[in-house]
């Protein structure tokens, strides 16, 4: 059956216009200016509401209570629905550091959800962000399991056909080979918790890595030696087009200013939004990380020491609102840095525009940019 959204306020990478859209067996059939000229099927007055495409997060742990290193349907499944109901229609969950067996446990039940289908956001693979990185930047990370990236610990994590991003450090032992072996494959590679200098970068440009997983959080930046001012993995990132980099836009990891900065200087086509969401829903108080003992407090998680952030309770809708009414980036472009360009990070060609042919993953919210409906493949979510 046909359902016609009208009256409604378009946002598409270039523009927004005054319109309305027709979705059909779970995909956008056309779309139009004005008035509708074919009135038909079930028929959806908007308001004058805007309508986006569905958020798109490729770095999201889970959310309170439902973590994706839970190897079981139900976990997952909480999680995704949690993140649906803030107009996430497609995610990638994120695994973090911890032992082989459980790494792979949770990308087979992330495997399971892409074969199988699952509830709320629709799971487009795994993110790995864990395992291969730097202890002088490890974060949140468990520095207990940290080590140098071997073949026989990744390959059978990778063989699940789950994984489509890995989040590493460039200067680890074995990282450049595993770069070289699967980015060509189709794995974005993306330095993190990552202590890289200038030359390192391009090291790690050569050997396949694209991206820089959440800039200006647990990542080398501008430092001295000396007096002697060096660029570090973010300036690196900035000032070279062949990276691409994310931030977590909640207004806590990186200040508004900087993401205006980092937008001035990359585009909403380099540059995109994510939550790393460990605990969103989460009430003020200490929670525990995998072993990790954290704190949520003032909109943030941290560790309970205060020494470093632990991931974030942000959702997608809060990281529309931060960008646009703080970092006053055009809602144009803040909609494409939360769909289209990552979407385009993770080889998802098949959403994050409001055109025939693509998914119908949309969302519906008005001036104050909080969520009124989310559809997922044409159906309603809320």
């Amino acid at each position: 059956m046909k359902t016609t959204l009208y009256n409604a306020r378009l946002i598409t990478p270039e523009q927004i216009f005054p319109g309305g859209l027709t979705m059909e067996d779970g995909k956008i059939v056309r779309v139009f200016r004005g008035e509708d000229p074919a009135p038909e099927g079930e028929r959806i007055d908007c308001q004058g509401d805007y309508l986006s495409p569905g958020f798109v997060d490729i770095h999201v742990h889970g959310s309170y209570g439902a973590s994706f290193f839970d190897p079981t349907p139900e976990a997952l499944n909480r999680a995704t629905r949690f993140h649906a109901l803030h107009g996430t229609t497609a995610i990638l969950p994120t695994t973090a550091s911890a032992a082989p067996e459980t790494v792979l446990a949770a990308v087979k039940n992330i495997a399971r959800a892409m074969e199988e289908g699952n509830d709320g956001a629709r799971v487009l693979g795994a993110h790995l962000e864990g395992c291969y990185f730097n202890p002088k930047c490890a974060g949140a990370q468990n520095p207990a399991f940290l080590y140098p990236a071997r073949p026989e610990n990744y390959m059978p994590i990778v063989e699940t056909g789950a994984v489509r991003r890995i989040s590493a450090s460039p200067e680890i032992d074995g990282v450049l080979d595993m770069a070289r072996t699967l980015a060509p494959q189709g794995v974005l590679f993306s330095v993190g918790h990552s202590d890289a200098d200038y030359e390192t970068m391009m090291r790690a440009l050569e050997a396949g890595f694209t991206h820089v997983t959440h800039i200006y959080n647990a990542i080398s930046m501008l430092s001295s030696c000396y007096y002697y001012p060096q660029v570090g993995a973010c300036e690196t990132a900035l000032l070279h087009d062949e990276f691409t980099v994310e931030a977590i836009c909640d207004g806590r990891h990186v200040p508004p200013q900087l993401l205006r900065l980092m937008y001035k200087i990359k585009g909403a086509e380099r540059f995109h939004a994510v939550t790393d969401s460990v605990f969103a829903g989460a009430p003020d108080g200490p929670c525990d990380d995998h072993g990790m003992a954290c704190l949520v407090e003032d909109e943030v998680c941290m560790l309970a020491d205060r020494s470093a952030f632990a991931g974030s309770i942000a959702t997608t809708d809060r990281l529309l609102r931060t960008m646009a009414f703080d970092a006053q980036i055009p809602l144009c472009d803040a909609v494409k840095m939360l769909t289209l360009t990552p979407a385009r990070q993770v080889g998802a060609t098949d959403i994050g525009r409001l055109a025939p042919g693509m998914r119908a993953d949309l969302n519906r919210f008005g001036d104050d940019l909080q969520i009124r409906a989310t559809w997922i493949g044409g159906e309603i979510y809320r």
